[in-house]
């Protein structure tokens, strides 16, 4: 009698890196694409598992479980097409069955909720239906049981909400079944056929090379003859059947590795064989079909001396009729999602962000932020160059605090800051990195403060603190004090080396000296802020490049000076000692100073970048500047103003008389190294006509630059002081002509 053919359904199986390569795929690939793209996933012979009771003695039972599609993060994400059931199969275990599947990932919760389900499936269904007809599934099994899972990713609290669906064509009558036999007593000779029946398999799965196993072939069984088991694959029927009748040929069966343990329901990928079967071969109304489920032992025993008796074979043969495509009542009626964990037609959310590591969780919703700049607004943007650039930042306090979030904020992982200080009660309110708790017991040393406090924010960050004192020209260096001043300068020159980019922080003039001028010799990019009352700076420092030319580099912070750096820190007043701006400036200038360095780094030339060429009326670049960077041609200085709210930005060239940057200055470091820089810090007098041999200070002759420091005479800043002295005493002013000439002009008007 008759049955109708049950059929025990898939039950998705994702490992938890699934979700994290989705996520990546998302944030990195896909962005706002929901293109269909594919996935890969197997599943192999489904057996019971062995369970022992609790009591001693208890024999041992067989549980069935349930047919498990694996789905990791093996395979590779690409766009969805028809593929070789072996993609990806390098993700499945040797014993396995390779299924491609297809990803509609969408971007909000409501598309997800409102998606077509019916009509998505009954579109795969029909891309099923396509392969049988056009013979691709003849040759590529694999294409008969693809699967989708519709997903929303929500990146931000790591829910991933999902529905699996495995698309069957379903027989409308449905298929039925005359018997049903367990393999052992099925064939004649047990323990011969079923040897014969291990070694056969592992041989024609060598035989199609490594990787994931053909889920669909056919099976010749002849016992008593030289050749008990033969298989084929679906391509080769008529070879298999000996180009006789189907139906006749009753030692000839259809198999695939079958995912179920159930003793009486085939596993689900024999629904779309069996359409195969209606539609390839509509000439066959009954065939006998081998519901495999012992390729995982005929493969790991197959080298094994032991016999197959003492292995339990759970295959199942089953005579199937089929229903004739002619006596369908629809040919496209498609099923297949799965059921959630209530049993329900419903999707799932799997909650990650309490099993993730919680700083693993902080590095991803960091580049979440970031990456989602790339979606739509700057798709070009190169994230990766802004995080491997190391930054030294040359003072830890309003600034340094202020330019170290918000390069943390752009994702920059390796930062360094330079303080002599230490945390004061002051200091907490006006400068983000400290806290009430740094300022007892003396105050903490800000450098290392600074950056136990960016560890605290994100604890994936590098950040390190230096304490030191930057030598400073105009500060006397006594000869007790040398070698600890020339540790020092061998340090920072080190640090400067060391990382990419420089800022320069500190709240005086002279100790962004050293600095400028070993970040000019470094070629390293330099950008510098500084804050009045209610005004900033913020600018970058001109670069060095293969062709110098001194009228095309742009200048540093000092080249616009026509004195040299000197000591501005003694006999200054409380107000002067200490930082008076109005407190939202320093925010809008360190922000304004690390756009502008992301703007160089975005560049094709970054620090050789030249100014923009003009500047529209409201300041900005023009369109043709804008094509050349990301984010356009990068500014030289940029200057603020809270007063009316204004903002300009100026160009300004570098100066060969420049006492940071000018070649004289770096020639004379390269040529006298420690000896030049403490001639600057102790301003020692030298003559114009040998600036780099000291002179006594009470040496009245030899062009002595009595009254110019020793920089101002090394650049010739003394010299063009003294001709504009010259110049201005020969000047005749006469207060008696500029009355009556002014007189005549009033009469005049």
């Amino acid at each position: 009698m008759s049955r109708i053919l049950q059929f025990e359904p898939f039950s998705s199986n994702v490992e938890p890196e699934f979700w994290a390569g989705l996520a990546h795929h998302k944030l990195h690939s896909a962005r706002l694409d929901t293109t269909r793209a594919s996935v890969q996933a197997g599943f192999s012979g489904g057996r019971r598992h062995a369970v022992r009771g609790s009591t001693a003695g208890d024999a041992v039972q067989r549980v069935a479980v349930p047919a498990r599609l694996r789905v990791s993060q093996g395979g590779a994400w690409g766009s969805s097409s028809a593929s070789s059931s072996n993609d990806g199969a390098g993700a499945i275990a040797h014993s396995g069955v390779s299924v491609t599947g297809h990803l509609y990932n969408t971007n909000t919760i409501e598309e997800f909720k409102k998606y077509d389900k019916g009509e998505l499936l009954r579109n795969v269904g029909a891309e099923i239906l396509q392969a049988i007809h056009d013979g691709r599934a003849t040759k590529e099994p694999g294409l008969l049981w693809p699967f989708v899972l519709l997903s929303f990713a929500d990146l931000k609290k790591y829910h991933f909400y999902h529905w699996f669906g495995f698309p069957a064509v379903t027989a409308d009558p449905p298929d039925t079944f005359e018997s049903m036999t367990n393999i052992g007593s099925y064939v004649e000779n047990a323990a011969a056929d079923l040897d014969t029946l291990r070694a056969a398999y592992a041989g024609y799965a060598a035989s199609k090379g490594s990787g994931a196993l053909e889920g669909a072939f056919l099976v010749r069984y002849r016992p008593g003859t030289d050749c008990v088991w033969r298989m084929y694959p679906l391509a080769e029927w008529d070879c298999a059947f000996e180009g006789g009748n189907g139906e006749d040929q009753s030692d000839t069966m259809l198999a695939f590795i079958d995912p179920s343990s159930h003793a009486a329901r085939p596993g689900w990928p024999l629904r779309n064989l069996l359409t195969w079967m209606r539609h390839a071969h509509a000439d066959i109304s009954r065939i006998r079909v081998l519901c495999f489920r012992d390729a995982s032992i005929c493969l790991t025993q197959s080298s094994s001396s032991a016999p197959a008796s003492s292995l339990v074979f759970e295959s199942i043969v089953v005579d199937v009729n089929i229903t004739a495509a002619a006596d369908l009542k629809a040919d496209n009626q498609v099923s297949g999602w799965e059921r959630n964990e209530r049993d329900k037609l419903a999707p799932r959310m799997v909650n990650l962000s309490s099993t993730m590591d919680p700083v693993r969780l902080a590095e991803s919703a960091l580049d979440l932020n970031l990456q989602l700049m790339r979606w739509r607004l700057a798709p070009s943007i190169d994230l990766a160059k802004i995080a491997g650039t190391s930054v030294l930042l040359v003072g830890a306090g309003t600034l340094g605090a202020y330019v170290a979030r918000a390069l943390l904020a752009w994702g920059v992982r390796k930062m360094t800051f330079i303080d002599n200080g230490k945390v004061s009660f002051s200091n907490p309110p006006r400068q983000p990195l400290y806290d009430f708790e740094d300022t007892l017991n003396g105050g903490k040393p800000k450098a290392a403060a600074a950056a136990d406090a960016m560890r605290r924010i994100f604890p994936n960050v590098d950040a390190q603190g230096v304490q030191m004192s930057i030598p400073m020209p105009g500060h006397s260096v006594s000869p007790s004090e040398t070698e600890a001043v020339r540790t020092t300068v061998e340090k920072l020159d080190s640090l400067v080396q060391t990382h990419d980019v420089v800022f320069l922080l500190t709240d005086s003039r002279e100790s962004r000296w050293l600095p400028t001028m070993l970040g000019t010799l470094h070629r390293k990019i330099v950008l510098c802020v500084a804050l009045g009352f209610d005004s900033f700076v913020a600018m970058r420092h001109g670069v060095y490049s293969n062709n110098d030319n001194m009228h095309s580099r742009l200048g540093c912070y000092f080249c616009n000076d026509v004195v040299a750096p000197t000591d501005s820190l003694t006999d200054r007043t409380l107000d002067q000692q200490c930082t008076v701006t109005r407190p939202g400036l320093a925010p809008i200038a360190s922000g304004t100073a690390v756009e502008l360095l992301t703007t160089i780094l975005q560049h094709p030339l970054e620090g050789l970048a030249p100014a923009p060429e003009s500047h529209n009326n409201n300041g900005g670049n023009d369109a043709a500047d804008t094509q050349q960077g990301v984010f356009g041609v990068p500014e030289h200085q940029i200057r603020g103003y809270l007063a009316g709210f204004r903002q300009h930005s100026i160009v300004g060239q570098s100066s060969d008389m420049c006492t940071a940057c000018s070649p004289k200055i770096i020639d004379a470091y390269k040529k006298h190294g420690f000896d030049f820089l403490l001639r600057a810090f102790n301003n020692t007098l030298v003559s114009e006509d040998a600036p780099h041999v000291p002179v006594s200070a009470d040496a009245n002759a030899g062009g002595a630059a009595e009254g110019y420091s020793y920089l101002e005479t090394l650049t010739g800043l003394a010299a063009l002081h003294r001709q504009t002295d010259d110049i201005m005493a020969d000047i005749e002013w006469s207060d008696t002509e500029d009355a009556d000439a002014a007189d005549d002009d009033f009469e005049a008007l």
